[in-house]
């Protein structure tokens, strides 16, 4: 019975409360194995990580959420995955980190693959398509940011505050919003336990490994790595909601898959050779 609004504030919420658990525990196995503990950072970078939130995943979300609304999520998801391209664009302009020929070439499989795999485009309201270009860009802009903010604080307490963030405008937004769209929680334990859920499996775990992975091999290749996310929703879909497995999902999966897989062993190769060094 929940909406759209009372899910994502109990989903951020329940996610800031998980995290900061997780930093408590960190926290006392710091001590005990005489580690130095997580620490609250300076007022600024402590902003700049709320912000993060309370921009950032705040106005992908909503944007995302409203847009798919009124066009197909294939289109939506060929959009929102122009992403990478975006993102290495921005890396290279902004942080100097010119591509090389392989993630040239890995971008340009995933976003085949992405296309293929979305299948023909149905309805396609230009405001909604608008609104995934922009969320499009804006989580190019946020991946980048992220990539320079996110190093200056330990993964724990990083996260906790950009849930916070999240939580924070979702809030507020619940406060403003007109009686029409009035927030409404889910009034069942069933609803609940979906909503802790979507609060590990699809808040806390992504967001801790997207940083993680990009403090470890940057951000264009963290960018490819997530085209895999539309594969592994088809196979979800085939799996759990018997969604018929057709031809082009098929081919643009092994697009996606193949690219990911060029890239990982790139890397694997990159860091033996360091090792070796």
């Amino acid at each position: 019975g929940a909406n759209a609004v009372g899910t994502l504030l109990a989903r951020f919420t329940t996610a800031t409360l998980l995290m900061l658990v997780v930093r408590k525990l960190v926290s006392r196995k710091s001590t005990a194995s005489g580690l130095a503990k997580p620490k609250w950072p300076a007022p600024k970078l402590f902003g700049q990580l709320f912000l993060l939130g309370a921009l950032g995943y705040f106005i992908a979300t909503i944007l995302y959420f409203t847009a798919i609304e009124n066009i197909d999520s294939g289109l939506a998801i060929t959009i929102f995955y122009c992403n990478p391209v975006i993102v290495v664009l921005l890396s290279w302009w902004l942080l100097g980190n010119k591509p090389s020929r392989i993630i040239i070439w890995c971008l340009a499989s995933t976003l085949i693959g992405v296309a293929i795999a979305a299948g023909q485009v149905g309805n396609a309201d230009t405001i909604s398509v608008i609104m995934v270009l922009i969320v499009a860009v804006e989580y190019a802009f946020y991946m980048i940011i992220s990539s320079k903010v996110l190093p200056k604080v330990d993964l724990p307490t990083g996260v906790t505050i950009v849930m916070f963030g999240a939580a924070s405008s979702f809030a507020i937004y619940s406060l403003v919003t007109p009686s029409s769209v009035a927030v409404v929680f889910p009034g069942t334990t069933a609803g609940w336990l979906s909503v802790f859920l979507l609060a590990v499996v699809a808040t806390v775990i992504p967001t801790a490994t997207l940083y993680a992975g990009m403090n470890l091999i940057g951000t264009g290749k963290t960018a490819i790595i997530q085209t895999f996310e539309p594969v592994a929703s088809i196979i979800a879909g085939v799996i759990f909601l018997s969604e018929p497995l057709t031809v082009p999902r098929i081919v643009g999966a092994t697009f996606v898959i193949a690219a990911v897989g060029v890239l990982a062993t790139a890397e694997s190769r990159s860091a033996a050779r360091i090792i070796h060094q």
